[in-house]
């Protein structure tokens, strides 16, 4: 393989965890070129200078990785025009769910577009791999090592300036694309009550969504009846480079399972992320500092499926047990580990 189309999601959490393996393939590749899909991280280009992909030609439009029928004419001139010869299909590890992706596959050879297709079916047992393992077992089935991860590449320069009269920044991320992997609002309030006593100023971070939104207002005024009001920050929705510096300055996040997790792991900040109707080991932030805490009630749940890393319900409605089985105390302890840690790092280089 030389020339590659890519296809992966195309969230904030993917292109956090493809960065260190397309660096990986990079160093152990010198040679190889390669798209990828479009997402809010890739297209500022300071970050994506932070990315270091030098290999990279092209940022291919996030809809595409859907392949539908109208699209195939469009990704095959893109195929084309960018001299690419390598399909290379990250995303879905089962055809009943990338039905369309099969389709343009045989629409392709009976186009004449003669291209090499490496993908999850090819590989035998897939099982609770986490993405950046099964991206990495991809490409070495087309012949491509993958060298060593480096996790923590949006890490900022500098050490980050300590907080307002110089406390331990609290981040808490209640948002999430869909409502089966939020945590209910009156778990974080019993988180902050667990941690109230600790000397620490909460930093409540909004979603872009409109009810992610509403949810972070909500959860901030009741915040409000459990500490002091100078002890909390609202922090609102801004662009991702702002994200990313105001994820520098933490000194622990607490968030669901989405891509702000992702981005504090990148980043080198300590992050508990909450796994509820989602497979940690298939989706967990990594980095040395990530946590991940699984709902067990989620992980044995019916509907979960093993293969994609989630449950059949993940975008419908559903009673949700599995966000009633992680006492806020569990968390609370994580992030009181996480702070501990960062403060023996601290007095280890002080």
């Amino acid at each position: 393989m030389g020339r590659l189309y890519l296809v992966d999601f195309t969230g904030l959490g993917s292109a956090c965890l493809a960065v260190p393996v397309l660096r990986g393939m990079e160093e152990a590749n010198p040679g190889v070129r390669y798209t990828y899909p479009e997402n809010a991280l890739l297209r500022d280009p300071e970050l994506l200078g932070a990315a270091g992909l030098r290999g990279l030609v092209g940022l291919a439009p996030s809809r595409w990785r859907r392949f539908d029928r109208s699209d195939w004419t469009d990704i095959a001139a893109f195929i084309e025009r960018h001299r690419l010869d390598t399909v290379v299909n990250f995303r879905n590890p089962d055809l009943a769910v990338d039905g369309r992706y099969a389709e343009f596959r045989d629409w392709c050879g009976r186009s004449g577009l003669r291209l090499r297709w490496h993908d999850l079916y090819d590989v035998d047992d897939v099982g609770p791999l986490h993405v950046r393992e099964r991206m990495a077992t991809v490409l070495a089935a087309g012949g491509l090592t993958v060298g060593p991860a480096h996790d923590e590449w949006l890490r900022a320069p500098e050490p980050p300036p300590p907080g307002r009269r110089g406390e331990r920044l609290v981040g808490l991320f209640s948002g999430a694309s869909s409502t089966a992997k939020r945590w209910p609002t009156d778990r974080w309030l019993c988180l902050v009550r667990e941690l109230a006593a600790d000397d620490v100023t909460f930093v409540v971070l909004s979603g872009s969504g409109g009810d992610e939104f509403d949810l972070t207002l909500e959860l901030a005024e009741q915040l409000g009846e459990v500490v002091p009001r100078h002890r909390l920050v609202l922090a609102p929705a801004g662009s991702v480079r702002e994200l990313v510096a105001r994820l520098n300055t933490l000194s622990v996040l607490v968030a669901n399972d989405t891509g702000v997790g992702h981005v504090a792991a990148a980043c080198g900040t300590p992050v508990v992320s909450v796994f509820l109707s989602t497979d940690a080991r298939v989706w967990r932030p990594r980095s040395r500092t990530a946590v991940a805490v699984q709902s067990a009630v989620g992980a044995r749940c019916p509907n979960q499926r093993p293969l994609q890393g989630n449950c059949t319900r993940h975008y419908d409605t559903c009673d949700a047990p599995c966000h009633l089985d992680l006492p806020p105390e569990v968390i609370a302890k994580a992030v009181r580990n996480a702070l501990a840690a960062q403060r023996g790092s601290i007095h280890a280089t002080s």
